[in-house]
C-alpha cells in the first residue's frame, strides 16, 4: 500500500521527491542493476543518506512512471530507461530559468541592487508565483534579504575579478586542508549520492537550464567535504563561499566542456578518498581549485 505522504503523480511530487527519484535511477544505473532486480527502500535510504519518508515518496513517483513496482516490502525494477529530465516539475523548471536570468542580470548590470517582485515579473516575463519561489530560494541561501518597507536587496557576492581571485586564494588555503583533518570521515550515503549526481552531467547533453542544478551539485560536493572534516569552522567558511559564488555560477558561461572537467575532477577526488588516500585527495583538490581560478569568467577577467 502506498504511504500516505507519497505522491500519486509527478504533478503532486515535491522537488525533494523528484530529486531523490533522479538519484535512485542514477544509483541503480551506476550499479548496473537490471529489470527484475529487487531492492529495499531501507537500502535506498541508506545509500542516499536520507530518511525512509522521502524515499517512500520518490519510490511511489517512480512506480507511477513505470520505473519500479512494489514487491512485498521491497521494490522491483521494471525499466530504468526513463529520461531523468522528465522528472522535473514545470514550476521547478520555470524557477530555475528565472534564477539563471536573475544571475545574468546581476552579472551584466541590468538588475539593480534593490528589486521588487513586480519588477522581476515584468523584466523577465514570468508569473508572480515563480518570482516568489525564486526569491524564497535566494533568501534561504542568503543571497537576498527583504527590505523593511518594500522590495528585496541583493547581498554582496563575487562582483569583480579581484573578488573572485581573493575567493579562490581563500578556498585554496582551507579546502585542501579540510581533507587532512584528523576527524575526517565521509557521512553515509554521501559518496554514492555525489557519484550519481555528477554522473548525470556526464551522461546527458548540457543545457543552459541545467546551470542551477549543476551549481547545487557542485556546492553540495564542496560543502559536504568541509562538513566531513569534523571541523565546524571549515564547514562555515565553505557555506559562506557557496553563498557569495551562487549567482556567478548560475550565470554559467563556460559551456559543457568545463562541466565535464569539473565533474570528472570531483569524481577523482572521491576515488582517492574512497581508497583512503587523503593526501592525494588534498593534492587533487588543490589542483582542481587552481585550474578553476585560472578560468576567465568575469568581464575583463
Amino acid at each position: 500500500m502506498q504511504p500516505s505522504d507519497s505522491p500519486a503523480t509527478k504533478a503532486e511530487a515535491s522537488p525533494l521527491q523528484r530529486d531523490l527519484a533522479r538519484s535512485i535511477i542514477d544509483l541503480l544505473r551506476g550499479r548496473q542493476a537490471g529489470a527484475g532486480e529487487r531492492v529495499s527502500r531501507a537500502a535506498l535510504a541508506e545509500a542516499l543518506g536520507v530518511s525512509r519518508t522521502p524515499v517512500n515518496g520518490a519510490v511511489a513517483l517512480l512506480e507511477d512512471m513505470g520505473v519500479l513496482e512494489t514487491d512485498g516490502r521491497a521494490v522491483r525494477i521494471r525499466d530504468l530507461g526513463l529520461d531523468v529530465s522528465s522528472l522535473a516539475g514545470g514550476e521547478e523548471t520555470s524557477t530555475a530559468r528565472l534564477l539563471i536570468g536573475i544571475a545574468h542580470g546581476r552579472r551584466d548590470g541590468t538588475l539593480p541592487d534593490e528589486v521588487s517582485e513586480r519588477q522581476l515579473a515584468q523584466q523577465f516575463g514570468t508569473g508572480r508565483t515563480t518570482v516568489a519561489h525564486a526569491l524564497r530560494q535566494l533568501s534561504e541561501a542568503g543571497v537576498v534579504t527583504r527590505n523593511r518597507g518594500h522590495g528585496w536587496r541583493f547581498i554582496a557576492g563575487i562582483d569583480s575579478v579581484e573578488d573572485r581571485a581573493a575567493s579562490y586564494r581563500f578556498r585554496l588555503l582551507i579546502e585542501p586542508a579540510a581533507l587532512l583533518e584528523p576527524g575526517f570521515a565521509l557521512p553515509p550515503g554521501f559518496e554514492a549520492r555525489m557519484r550519481a549526481q555528477h554522473q548525470r552531467f556526464l551522461d546527458r547533453p548540457w543545457s543552459p537550464d541545467h546551470a542551477v542544478e549543476f551549481y547545487e551539485t557542485n556546492a553540495s560536493f564542496h560543502l559536504g567535504l568541509a562538513e566531513a572534516s569534523g571541523n565546524r569552522f571549515f564547514a562555515a567558511a565553505i557555506a559562506q563561499q557557496n553563498r557569495v559564488r551562487m549567482l556567478l555560477n548560475y550565470a554559467w558561461r563556460l559551456g559543457p566542456g568545463r562541466v565535464e572537467v569539473s565533474s570528472r575532477e570531483h569524481l577523482e577526488i572521491l576515488d582517492a578518498l574512497s581508497a583512503g588516500q587523503r593526501e592525494k585527495a588534498s593534492q587533487l583538490m588543490r589542483r582542481h581549485l587552481t585550474d578553476a581560478s585560472a578560468l576567465k569568467v568575469m568581464p575583463g577577467g
